[in-house]
């Protein structure tokens, strides 16, 4: 498995998409924080109205960064198509399989690599964030451990629904061996569980509701004891996507 996820980092590093992401991620944060602004998906104007009255401050910028998270998913759908796309659309997987790693390590070491690229993406965004607004002068907007306790926050949220989605992505590759449905299915996923989450009202949609969550963290109105719910659900998706992913891949012929 460790063998896998070195090639993954190999192969990566040698392509040009990571750094055009990287850079996509860096250009996105630096907007946010230079223009005082923010962008997002399915975003309510209430929320946009609220946050936009806001005197701006360090805890704002990285309410706004958050709130604009969504457009990161997006962009993890290239480290997607770098980590899953070329073994699965040319089926090269095989040719590793046949070398002894079993289906589950195989699997795992996938996601574990796409855990790692949304990792970097996500800290490399927010660290623009806090660098630009730290030059231009922002002042706190609140103490020093409420902002790192924010930001943990907020790293931890985005990454994991990120993850989650991604998760349940792959579980559409192995279904239906191509690359463009599983992006697809993974563009429209937030707008298909915001639209939902409207028109059928059922509470237990939010916490799989990413562009929900990401309005509460910008609001402040999900605190860290709330959020428990959200991320066990997050995790539990991640990992039963990897055993359903695994037993799929078991029952494809090498």
């Amino acid at each position: 498995m460790l063998n896998q996820i070195k090639a993954d980092a190999y192969r990566q590093i040698h392509s040009r998409g990571i750094y055009f992401t990287l850079a996509a991620a860096i250009l996105l944060g630096g907007m946010i924080t230079l223009n005082g602004s923010f962008y997002g998906i399915m975003v309510s104007s209430t929320t946009m109205r609220r946050l936009g009255a806001a005197n701006w401050s360090a805890l704002t910028g990285l309410r706004s960064a958050t709130l604009s998270a969504t457009i990161l998913l997006y962009l993890a759908i290239a480290l997607f198509v770098l980590v899953m796309g070329q073994e699965f659309s040319k089926k090269i997987y095989k040719n590793t399989l046949v070398s002894g790693i079993s289906r589950l390590a195989f699997m795992t070491s996938k996601l574990m690599t796409l855990l790692v690229d949304v990792l970097v993406l996500t800290l490399s965004y927010y660290g623009v964030v806090i660098l630009v607004g730290e030059l231009t002068g922002w002042s706190a907007g609140a103490p020093l451990l409420t902002l790192i306790q924010t930001l943990g926050m907020m790293l931890l949220t985005i990454l994991l629904f990120i993850d989650d989605i991604l998760s349940m992505g792959v579980i559409i590759l192995m279904l239906t061996d191509s690359i463009v449905t599983a992006a697809l299915f993974i563009t429209l996923w937030p707008v298909l569980m915001a639209t939902c989450s409207d028109v059928l009202g059922w509470s237990w949609l939010t916490y799989i509701d990413f562009t929900d969550v990401v309005q509460k963290l910008a609001l402040g109105t999900l605190k860290i004891t709330g959020l428990v719910p959200y991320l066990v659900v997050c995790l539990a998706i991640i990992i039963a996507a990897g055993g359903a992913s695994a037993m799929m891949l078991q029952r494809k012929e090498l």
